[in-house]
């Protein structure tokens, strides 16, 4: 009998009251069909009658071979009930190995967390984003309070530790206090070996915890991101709600910070969530009492390496050059890199100040520190030529010592003499030093006079300096190989 059929009967005899006889002729049924919906209180049931399978005849096979061996998969009971005869397909026996199989799964407790107690942080992974001529890896870091469901997020280009540290320093600057504990996943930021209550922790992750008012750091089991659900479900939540159909929206790095800025205050700590019923913002004001406050001094979470400059007044940081000024090449120094800045400190002074690019292989230089470079290299050439000069003899030196008096581009003049130097000779021209230094005439035009008149006096011709239009058409000039035939032709 269909529900259908009985709720109208009951509906003609109670409400129209109808006898039965009336009943069955409206309704085109038997009297005893009335009579039996009448004496029925409760609408019938309708349970389909148990069908025949292909496997019934195999299941007291199947029994005994899970009773021996309970883990036996249904692709080797397969096997074995075929020899039985068996021409069914596996469905069948997976279908059944569930009904008697016993349940392998883990039950899961749901835990209270009362107010100020817990904080639970972690990653994600969003793909990648341009940043300046490269892709980076995207992640996003989650902090929530697990009373409230108060949710922090920031998106970061590295998962690096102190990356780490300083996103869980702004989260509690968000929050504005502290809870009494920080559970955290298994991370080599925070955990060094070990997992649960076996985990040693990074000694800079405890000194993180200490500095924000003792909080007590608490490590997830291995393989079980369930001890950490409440962040867990965050992570998703960002996924899908904060990320999911916004590709067109963001395209750069700033415009996921800006999503970072938007996103908590503006929907996820003021919707209604879905396990307390209740707005993040509004149970947080039952939770903010009872947080401890913030230390004064933020804790300091910035990257420290010792390096040294390299030659070029340069120091290396994450693929990238930084300069630095010209006197501390080959120096150690101390470089410090926050996420907006990249510091230089010797000595305890601070030489360089950069903002941070977060490109790849690129070259950023301080103006200040490529003049003071030019300025050195000047003064080193100078006082290259200086030597060089000085060593002609003591006549040079007097030369060039009375030219400095002089209003006059030392360095220019010194190299004009080196240039005569090695057209005339060493003695030539310390000979026409000496009369330019008698006549008290010290000037690189007048000594190259005194070697001209010289020669011509003698009757020398003097030798003409090679000076082509362009200086590449030396390298442009082809000689042929010379032979030994040749020269034994020559001679004969």
């Amino acid at each position: 009998m269909k529900v259908s059929l009985w709720a109208e009967i009951h509906r003609l005899s109670e409400i129209e009251h109808l006898s039965g006889r009336a009943i069955a002729k409206r309704l085109s049924c038997s009297t005893r069909t009335v009579e039996k919906a009448l004496d029925m209180k409760d609408p019938p049931t309708q349970t389909p009658k148990p069908r025949g399978c292909i496997l019934d005849p195999y299941k007291p096979s199947v029994d005994r071979w899970i009773a021996k061996y309970p883990d036996l998969s249904a692709v080797r009971i397969l096997e074995e009930i075929k020899k039985e005869g068996y021409l069914g397909e596996i469905t069948l026996v997976r279908n059944y190995l569930r009904e008697v199989r016993p349940s392998r799964g883990r039950v899961y407790q749901e835990v209270e967390y009362p107010p100020g107690d817990s904080m639970q942080v972690d990653w994600g992974d969003c793909g990648s984003v341009p940043v300046g001529s490269c892709r980076r890896k995207l992640y996003v870091f989650v902090a929530v309070l697990c009373f409230s469901r108060l949710i922090y997020i920031e998106f970061s280009l590295s998962q690096a530790k102190e990356m780490f540290y300083r996103a869980i320093g702004r989260a509690l600057s968000f929050f504005g206090a502290c809870p009494l504990r920080i559970i955290v996943d298994n991370l080599k930021a925070a955990v060094l070996e070990g997992s649960g209550r076996l985990a040693r922790f990074h000694p800079e992750f405890e000194a993180l915890c200490a500095h924000h008012g003792r909080m007590k750091p608490i490590a997830c089991e291995a393989r079980d991101p369930e001890s950490k659900g409440v962040v867990e479900g965050g992570v998703r939540y960002v996924k899908k709600n904060a990320l999911a159909g916004r590709s067109e929206e963001l395209q750069t790095f700033e415009d996921y910070r800006c999503l970072a800025e938007y996103w908590p205050a503006s929907v996820a700590n003021v919707r209604k969530h879905e396990t307390t019923g209740e707005r993040p913002v509004d149970r947080f004001e039952r939770e903010r009492g009872l947080l401890r406050p913030l230390p004064s001094i933020p804790y300091d979470s910035d990257q420290a390496i010792l390096t040294v400059v390299t030659p070029h007044a340069r120091v290396h940081f994450d693929t990238n050059r930084y300069s630095v000024p010209p006197q501390y090449t080959r120096k150690q120094v101390l470089l410090r890199a926050s996420d907006t800045h990249v510091r230089v400190v010797h000595a305890g002074e601070e030489i360089a100040r950069h903002q941070r690019s977060f490109d790849k292989h690129q070259l950023l230089v301080d103006p200040q520190h490529q003049a003071a470079a030019f300025a050195q290299r000047r003064r080193t050439r100078a006082r290259q030529v200086e030597v060089e000069f000085d060593a002609l003899g003591a006549e040079a030196k007097e030369f060039r010592l009375a030219m400095i008096r002089l209003p006059l581009k030392p360095t220019v003049h010194l190299k004009r003499l080196l240039e005569l130097v090695r057209l005339y000779g060493k003695t030539e021209v310390l000979g026409a030093i000496s009369k330019a230094l008698h006549f008290r005439t010290c000037d690189a035009a007048y000594v190259e006079n005194l070697i001209e008149q010289e020669r011509r006096r003698r009757g020398s011709p003097s030798p003409l300096p090679l000076s082509p239009k362009r200086k590449e058409l030396l390298e442009e000039i082809q000689l042929e190989e010379p032979t030994p035939a040749d020269y034994d032709r020559l001679i004969s």
